[in-house]
């Protein structure tokens, strides 16, 4: 969060606070033409990522370190970093040593050093000549940061410490779940869902290995936190609702049947779409053993309506805004803040419906329909502009599919969902 603090040097600098972090408040400094192109006011929420990226190191001794190299000025070089130094030899210069890491302080960190651990080949020790048999030497328990320019790594050869990613089918990672918990698959982008701001973000994917017969998960959730870098290329893929992205996760956390991308997590968009799925995409029939912050598809009859968050608006007929102003000169007429359109607008409902599902008895299941599903509700009972709750009762709806928003089982299984669009 953003509060103003002052323009020097041709520049604005701005006092921010970290909510979703417990560090101290820190000042932010913009270009003039920055500051001029986002206007950040106070209590505006600027995302600013860092102009460096992170390598995890290993030297012949069994050390590790975390390296931050700085002053990388865009997303292209940050790739052609990464594909020129990740499995290489590299001979450091020149660099700092800004903090000495443990287990206790950086868990993920460890986690993941672990899970590399014991190294592929015999370490050497400090001061004789022959080297350690890896099975005999612990994890380490220490490692340290390190910080520098660009030209401080050097790449040369590849190295015989390096552990190429093993890329899993998401069938294999529910099967075969690591010691570890890391694992690396491929997977579809299929759903996202908008979380507040601060909250990971949480995608639903799958692969044709889930898709196939047999399969006991359809799809997966994936929560990606805050502190995993997401270039501008996949953000923008992930958002487009047209686009069903194929991305490659590197270093991802399976506990307890979720899966999660930490900061130490690589994230990279494919380029090519390697997965042939059905159409439509399969999604894990509702029943009595469904999770929440799962997909699934369900049928069912309408026993009952929830009136009280049953409401209808004025929408514009082109670009479904409801930023619309009325036109003193033309009847029934409205002008769309959005798109500049003048129109008749269309009615757009909210409808909250109670079904009853032939394969869940003595359950509550709550859904909150989207437009075309309510349009077909209505126009099934010969009253598409409004609706009574006596003819909705008794009419089919679905299949829907949806998203299992709470579950509750305090008394009888309850749940309530939304509907969504894939």
């Amino acid at each position: 969060m953003c509060g103003t603090c002052g323009i020097f040097c041709g520049m604005q600098a701005a006092l921010c606070e970290r909510p979703y972090e417990k560090r101290e408040p820190c000042v932010a400094l913009f270009s003039k033409d920055t500051a001029t192109h986002l206007a950040p006011a106070v209590g505006d929420t600027i995302c600013v990522y860092p102009p460096w990226f992170c390598m995890l190191v290993q030297d012949v001794y069994g050390v590790f370190s975390e390296v931050e190299l700085q002053y990388v000025s865009s997303e292209v070089e940050l790739k052609h970093r990464m594909e020129q130094l990740e499995g290489k030899v590299c001979v450091l210069q020149g660099l700092k040593v800004i903090q000495r890491l443990t287990r206790e302080r950086c868990t993920k960190l460890f986690s993941l050093i672990d899970s590399l651990w014991p190294p592929l080949i015999p370490l050497r020790v400090h001061g004789e000549q022959s080297c350690h048999q890896t099975d005999r030497v612990p994890s380490p328990s220490f490692c340290y940061r390190l910080a520098g320019q660009q030209g401080a790594v050097l790449p040369q050869h590849v190295s015989p410490l390096y552990r190429p990613p093993v890329v899993l089918t998401l069938q294999e990672v529910l099967q075969n779940e690591p010691t570890s918990g890391w694992c690396s698959f491929k997977a579809v982008v299929v759903y996202k869902r908008e979380q507040s701001v601060g909250e990971d973000l949480l995608l639903f994917v799958t692969d044709s290995s889930l898709q196939s017969t047999g399969s006991t998960s359809r799809t997966l959730p994936v929560y990606v936190s805050t502190s995993c870098l997401l270039q501008t290329c996949i953000r923008e893929a992930i958002t487009s609702p047209h686009l069903r992205p194929t991305l490659v996760f590197r270093d991802a956390v399976m506990e307890n049947g979720r899966l999660f991308c930490w900061e130490q997590s690589v994230i990279q968009l494919e380029s090519e779409q390697s997965f042939f799925l059905p159409q439509p995409v399969l999604l894990d029939q509702l029943s009595s053993e469904s999770a929440a912050c799962s997909l699934c598809t369900l049928t069912g009859v309408v026993i009952d309506v929830d009136e009280e968050s049953a409401f209808s608006w004025p929408a514009c007929s082109r670009c479904g805004s409801d930023c619309l102003e009325a036109i003193q000169t033309k009847q029934e007429a409205f002008l769309c803040a959005t798109c500049g359109a003048v129109d008749t607008p269309t009615t757009k409902m909210q409808l909250e419906v109670f079904i009853s599902c032939p394969l869940l008895n003595h359950c509550t299941v709550k859904v909150k329909l989207q437009q075309k599903s309510i349009m077909s509700l209505l126009n099934s009972t010969g009253c598409a502009e409004k609706y009574e709750v006596e003819n909705v009762l008794g009419k089919e709806v679905g299949p829907l599919r949806a998203f299992i928003h709470v579950i509750s089982k305090r008394t009888t299984l309850w749940m309530s969902l939304d509907e969504i669009i894939l």
